[in-house]
């Protein structure tokens, strides 16, 4: 288990290295990063606010509907 755990910590410096060494300096690298969190954080809000309500109370119908047979 303990390599694993060197290898996670090692990760984020070993990825900037790798994305300087292809040309790409670190304020980009920090520019895509944010882009990248900020789509994942918009598709969690739309699935916590529209998709699991709505799928809540389409459960919540189905549920009612064969209640009555």
């Amino acid at each position: 288990m303990e390599p694993r755990i060197e290898y996670i910590k090692a990760a984020p410096p070993v990825t900037i290295s790798t994305i300087s060494l292809l040309g790409i300096p670190l304020n980009e690298w920090v520019f895509i990063s944010t882009i990248g969190y900020t789509v994942l954080l918009t598709i969690f809000l739309i699935r916590d606010k529209l998709v699991y309500p709505w799928l809540e109370r389409r459960r919540a119908m189905k549920r009612a509907n064969y209640g009555d047979r």
